[in-house]
């Protein structure tokens, strides 16, 4: 664990920059895809990305904790902070960008999406 904790470290650093990219990307896509029937409101995406993001940090936290205390003493906490947390974070956020690229345009009566 001690030899992967500088790798770890810097894509910790780097992966939340690169989702909260990625969930204006998804965004963008949406926007340009999707009819205004059945596009997601901005203010509603941002909402569920800032609680995914929330939670998947905590469970990254939590859980870096509950695996680093037991082997790499009283520095377990860096462990957790610095590459767990914000994993988890990123996961998240990716997590509601994906969720927003599975929305389809609404078919009416009669309508096909097919070419």
């Amino acid at each position: 664990m001690d030899k992967l904790f500088l790798p770890l470290m810097a894509f910790g650093l780097i992966s939340p920059l690169l989702s909260i990219l990625a969930a204006f990307i998804f965004f963008l896509r949406h926007r340009e895809r999707a009819q205004p029937e059945s596009r997601v409101s901005a203010i509603g995406y941002i909402v569920a990305v800032i609680l995914f993001a929330a939670v998947g940090g905590f469970l990254g936290l939590t859980i870096g904790v509950e695996q680093a205390c037991p082997r790499m003493g009283n520095l377990c906490g860096l462990w957790a902070a610095f590459i767990t947390g914000p994993i988890g974070f990123s996961l998240g956020i990716l997590l509601v960008g994906i969720g927003l690229s599975l929305i389809t345009a609404v078919e009416g009566p009669g309508e096909s999406n097919s070419p």
